[in-house]
């Protein structure tokens, strides 16, 4: 049958000693998970906990992975020198803004009233955005909730007068009457233009020296697709990044065996962009998860493309204590094998995050030197899981001390998985709680195996210490996420 025009939401031991004494050595670097170098603001109350002002907080110089580095980047070829990501930190007073609208984020973010999605893209002015309470990406001019056919109906269907469907759509580009070729003509074209008007709807570009922060524990941007585009010195965090869905995705038959439909929007896209730090964030879909969607051909309508993805020679970003929650394609670094002029960028690392329920890319790396360390996975179920991490074309990942906690029957091996890679290194791994050489095991089954190695070594680059790999669920689990820094926003 046809999906809907929006799909409807889904209903809703004791330790040993030595392993007690490690988490509570390590419950120490939750409140360093913060990384930042100054903290101003926020006079607690009688018997509450102090809330910090994020938005003038840094990235600690050469303690935080690869956005902590100073060193040369190059996207797209042209060189430039990149210091340790300090965001909007240098913002004037009148560069400070507390936003509660989609359309106030918008123009905060563009530097003028009526923004659009592209006005943010290119300025340099630092600024701080400060963000309240629930932001809906699909909120019209007049507040005013849209869903995804009140964006189709502005798209007429050329040669029949009628405002274009995806029922409509479903329904002309079924195998069973067009066939096996790519969808071509006038529903097709009127699906290209209605993903226009979705993204001068749901769309933004973020801009250089800007930090984006959440206020408390409930800031959400919800149906987004922010894109930090040709930008640098970008810091995101305490936010909860949800369902940044494509009303419109396409259908490909010529995806893999059986076609595939494909989305265009991430939560969260690092796209040409260098020195970004995304930290204590939640990125999930919302109303909308997976389990929600139909099957339309015998595929899942995939409305829903990566949380958060590096790509297009994004480089010097670090991915820290954020949540990532049941979602399939999660984090990919690098757009495609194609793109020869990424090598030497994608420099990535990916610290104490939490990934429960995903299904793959956590993340799938092409040409990147990647440093995937201390963080926790988790599965309820092995319905949808695919691999954790994916060594792609000429990627060099670093994977230490990560325990993984996998779903009845699941098979160590499948944490690896790779897509024209030749090495991964990967060390101090625990499966439910069991010391496992997860390379060692994906290899012996292998037509390809990977060399247990890398070309780089993350301590020639940065300072870090890793967690008793025993301590990561504990510690990641409690201090990952939006709403664990006690934020405030400008006094």
């Amino acid at each position: 049958m046809p999906p809907p025009s929006q799909p409807s939401p889904a209903l809703p031991g004791r330790r040993r000693p030595r392993a007690a004494a490690a988490l509570a050595a390590a419950a120490l670097l939750v409140t360093a998970g913060a990384g930042a170098a100054s903290a101003h603001g926020g006079h607690p109350g009688p018997g509450h906990p102090a809330r910090t002002d994020l938005g003038r907080q840094v990235v600690t110089p050469g303690a935080d992975g690869w956005a902590s580095v100073a060193t040369t980047t190059a996207p797209e070829g042209v060189a430039r020198d990149s210091a340790p990501v300090t965001g909007g930190a240098a913002a004037a007073a009148s560069e400070v803004y507390v936003v509660d609208t989609w359309a106030e984020l918008r123009d905060a973010l563009g530097g003028r009233a009526g923004a659009d999605l592209d006005d943010g893209r290119g300025l340099e002015v630092p600024r701080i955005v400060y963000v309240r309470g629930t932001i809906d990406a699909f909120a019209g001019a007049d507040g005013a909730a849209l869903d995804c056919q009140d964006l189709a109906g502005r798209v007429p269907v050329a040669g029949t007068g009628d405002a274009f469907s995806m029922d409509d759509y479903v329904a002309a580009y079924d195998p069973a009457v067009w066939g096996a070729e790519e969808p071509a003509g006038p529903l097709e074209d009127a699906r290209v233009a209605a993903a226009k008007v979705q993204a001068a709807q749901t769309q933004v570009h973020v801009g250089s020296n800007v930090t984006i922060v959440g206020v408390g524990a409930d800031a959400r941007i919800v149906g987004a697709n922010l894109r930090i585009r040709d930008s640098h010195n970008v810091i995101v965090r305490n936010l909860t990044l949800s369902d940044g869905r494509d009303c419109f995705p396409q259908w490909d038959p010529t995806d893999g065996d059986l076609g595939n439909w494909n989305s265009a929007y991430d939560n969260l896209s690092v796209w040409t962009s260098t020195g970004v730090w995304v930290d204590h964030n939640t990125f999930d879909d919302g109303d909308h998860p997976a389990s929600s969607l139909p099957q339309v051909f015998g595929r899942p309508f995939e409305i829903h493309d990566g949380l958060l993805d590096v790509t297009h020679g994004g480089d010097l970003v670090t991915v820290s204590w954020n949540r990532f929650e049941s979602h399939d394609k999660t984090m990919i670094i690098g757009s495609s094998d194609s793109r020869l002029q990424d090598r030497g960028q994608h420099r990535v690392t990916i610290h104490h995050n939490h990934f429960q329920d995903i299904g793959q890319r956590a993340p799938r790396v092409r040409f990147g030197d990647v440093h995937v360390y201390d963080n926790s996975y988790a599965q309820s179920t092995a319905s949808s899981f695919q691999y954790f991490w994916g060594a792609g074309k000429e990627s060099s990942l670093v994977v230490e001390n990560n325990a993984l906690r996998l779903a009845r029957g699941v098979d160590p091996a499948r944490a690896v998985g790779t897509y024209g890679g030749t090495m991964l290194r990967e060390t101090g791994t625990l499966v439910n709680g069991r010391p496992v050489d997860v390379v060692g095991a994906f290899n012996a089954a292998a037509d390809a195996p990977l060399a247990d190695e890398a070309r780089w070594t993350p301590s020639d680059h940065y300072r870090y210490r890793l967690l008793p790999t025993r301590a990561v669920p504990a510690v990641v689990d409690a201090g990952a996420g939006a709403g664990v820094l006690r934020s405030t926003s400008p006094r």
